[in-house]
């Protein structure tokens, strides 16, 4: 798909702007400050807070012998006129490939040099800029006073309290309290000077007009006017992964490394690798499509690097610290994405660059996908065209699917395209969430979903309701007994039940799937007895389509909320003779109150979860009378060794409590009747806090898959304190609503 360039006096301002900005992000790479080679190496541009990309052959001289890649080596870097270390992180290939395939030969020249470049593949780098020490390198700083080099601020680490590997942390020198740039509610204010460029996604399209950048010339503190990094250049075709280029004039000595901008799309394409030999122009860049094969095996030794999927965290940096810069707080100052707007009306359908600006972002904090082929099973099964390759490349993360789809989708389909792809990813991630991944995550899912909501209010209604109409994998099953209203004297007041089964998605959405809502109902034994007929084939088929064993949910009345339902004996399959073990060895089972069937959780049950669910971790509280574990506080959760339901007289007891709006509890199936704990009473308890690790970090979020493993090494064992253990969770963000 050929971009136009827009010709409008506004479109021709921004790419000027869009310009600039590049060459205010493209830098020298030289010897480290302080050295004797004053040289230049090449060029490279800022991708994301602290992080340069450039060519892997910058980093060896023309002789052959490398540079700057040994073990603690450093080099120096010259951002915004000011040179500051930096240390080469990840090279494709490593260095020794670079330099074995350039050649060793004292005697070359510089046209043989470049032929031995174009030998070189992928022929990226990465290089971390690091904060300037006490000492005072490069900076004159007086002497025991650390500072930073950068007008970027460092953002290695100053203000965006990004450590390696994305985590949360302070470097020398950065401010008490720094907050990370993902955080949403604290976006990092960007720097005045030098910021990231924009990478674009859509490596395939032609390029109809670009720029390259190199930082050749502009010395620090030359102060020399933006044109003079610029040089025009049109697309002459591809080999492989390599960008064919032509350009009026030679690519200059020392470009290698800088940008290739995209003028139709306001976005950064490309690496500028090599020129022509033959002097006349022309030369040949790596596409960013070839940053996809980033991995560990790239990082050089002694290097912090990006963690175990370094790709993927370099695209998180990126895309969060754009849309804090576009969005952040008091700041004046144009944004790519301004002038990406401004390059003309949407060329892309209803899918403009704050569009795609927003939902990087949130896919940015998504877990990663489970699967790698997941990502273009989701974008075939949005063009409808299974089975049709669609390039050669992997996707690797949520982002690469987005870049697809950009290439292969309709421009009239544009919006409905996106956002279905959005759809199915949150479904796809929240499936994969795990429970020790805490609440980010699924905070991340819900973000995304509700943004996809809004958006979709601007399709046709058809297409409105293909995007409603996909929702998460399930996530529960949940079953009722709903205790009738009445009694029948012919049964002498026994108690009468009405039973349903639901699948749940979460938030408070359920599917009916097999009811008994007869008149009469039943008593609890036949109701239970329906219930363990119906429910088999129905915990297999959430459990085939969420790909995991899902949780089961039992809603009681409180009289019944000691009842064993972990031991309910389930086929393990669809097989005749299948077998049947406890519930509670397969699968996470919980309970809840079937008196809450409103449409909204009581202020005093939402107020009591959430504090709870919020607490950074979960406290196991001894729950005796007469207190019965009230006043347990923030993550404290009561548990209860006493007999509560089956005729122990103390059913009021867990009334009182859930009226209290009581969340989450734990007790015995078989606990004790006396009215005073014994001696084991208190081994029990030690031993359960000692199985939940209790005061170890967990959350209370995490307590039914956490019961759920040590619970079935108990009732595998066929002893322990946890073989007869029932967690009560009611989830208030979950309720299970009226007509049960």
């Amino acid at each position: 798909m050929r971009v136009p360039i827009e010709s409008s006096e506004a479109a021709e301002y921004a790419r000027y702007q869009l310009c600039k900005l590049a060459a205010a992000a493209t830098v020298d790479i030289r010897a480290a400050p302080g050295a004797d080679d004053g040289s230049l190496w090449g060029s490279g541009f800022l991708i994301a807070p602290e992080w340069v990309l450039t060519c892997a052959h910058v980093f060896v001289h023309p002789d052959g012998w490398r540079r700057g890649t040994a073990p603690g080596e450093l080099i120096g870097v010259v951002v915004g006129g000011r040179t500051v270390p930096g240390r080469v992180e990840y090279s494709m290939p490593s260095p020794d490939g670079t330099a074995a395939r350039m050649g060793r030969d004292p005697e070359v020249r510089d046209e043989t040099f470049a032929e031995a470049v174009m030998q070189v593949g992928p022929d990226l780098a990465l290089v971390r800029l690091l904060p300037l020490r006490a000492e005072g390198v490069g900076t004159g700083a007086p002497g025991g006073e650390a500072r930073y080099g950068l007008p970027y601020a460092a953002l290695s680490g100053a203000q965006t309290g990004l450590q390696p590997g994305g985590q949360p942390g302070a470097l020398p020198g950065a401010r008490s309290g720094a907050q990370p740039v993902a955080d949403r509610g604290h976006p990092a204010r960007p720097p005045a000077d030098s910021e990231p460029v924009w990478l674009g996604d859509r490596y395939d399209d032609f390029l109809d007009q670009a720029v390259l950048l190199s930082a050749h010339g502009r010395a620090a503190g030359s102060g020399e006017d933006v044109d003079a990094a610029l040089l025009s250049a049109e697309f002459a075709g591809r080999n492989g992964q390599q960008i064919l280029l032509g350009t009026p004039t030679p690519i200059r000595r020392g470009a290698s490394g800088g940008p290739v901008l995209h003028l139709g799309r306001g976005e950064v394409v490309g690496v500028v690798k090599a020129r022509y030999r033959s002097g006349t122009g022309g030369g040949t860049a790596v596409s960013l499509d070839e940053l996809h094969a980033l991995s560990p095996e790239h990082l050089l030794p002694g290097a912090t690097g990006l963690g175990p999927e370094p790709y993927r965290e370099l695209m998180r940096l990126h895309d969060a610290w754009h849309w804090h810069r576009h969005h952040g707080i008091d700041d004046e100052r144009t944004s790519w994405t301004d002038l990406q707007r401004a390059l003309g009306p949407a060329r892309f359908g209803a899918w403009g660059a704050l569009d795609r600006l927003s939902a990087l972002w949130r896919l940015a904090d998504l877990p990663a996908p489970r699967d790698p082929e997941v990502v273009e099973r989701l974008v075939h099964q949005v063009l409808d065209i299974q089975g049709r390759p669609l390039g050669a490349r992997r996707l690797r993360d949520w982002r690469d699917g987005h870049g697809l789809l950009h290439r292969h989708a309709a421009p009239e389909r544009a919006l409905r395209d996106m956002l279905l792809y959005l759809k199915l990813v949150a479904r796809e991630a929240a499936a994969g969430i795990g429970a020790g991944e805490g609440v980010g995550s699924r905070t991340a899912v819900e973000s995304l979903e509700s943004w996809v909501a809004e958006r979709a209010g601007e399709l046709p209604p058809r297409q409105r309701q293909e995007i409603r109409a996909v929702r998460r994998a399930p996530v529960s099953v949940l079953v009722t007994f709903d205790k009738l209203p009445f009694l029948d004297p012919a049964a002498g007041s026994v108690p009468r039940y009405n039973w349903t089964v639901r699948r749940g998605y979460g938030k408070g959405e359920w599917e009916h799937v097999a009811l008994d809502q007869s008149y009469a109902g039943g008593s609890f034994e036949e109701a239970e007895a329906q219930v363990l007929q119906a429910l088999a084939p129905q915990l297999l088929g959430a459990d085939a389509e969420a790909q995991t064993r899902v949780r089961l949910e039992v809603a009681l009345p409180e009289e019944r909320q000691a009842h064993p339902t972990y031991r309910w004996e389930l086929p393990a399959s669809g097989r005749a003779t299948a077998a049947r073990p406890p519930a509670g060895t397969v699968r996470p089972v919980v309970h809840r109150d079937a008196a809450r069937a409103g449409p909204e959780p009581e202020p005093l049950w939402r107020d009591r979860w959430r504090r709870m669910s919020r607490a950074p971790r979960q406290r196991l509280v001894r729950a005796a009378p007469p207190g019965w574990g009230r006043g347990a506080g923030d993550g404290g959760v009561p548990v209860f060794c006493h007999a509560l339901g089956d005729g122990s007289g103390r059913a009021a007891v867990v009334g009182q409590l859930l009226d209290e709006g009581t969340a989450v509890a734990l007790w015995r199936a078989g606990g004790h009747r006396d009215e005073e704990c014994g001696e084991e009473c208190a081994a029990y308890h030690e031993e359960l806090a000692a199985l939940l690790a209790d005061g170890a970090g967990t959350v209370v979020r995490d307590l039914p898959e956490r019961l759920h493993e040590v619970r079935r090494e108990a009732l595998e064992a066929g002893r322990g304190c946890a073989a007869d253990v029932i967690l009560f969770y009611d989830d208030a963000d979950d309720t299970i609503g009226a007509g049960g």
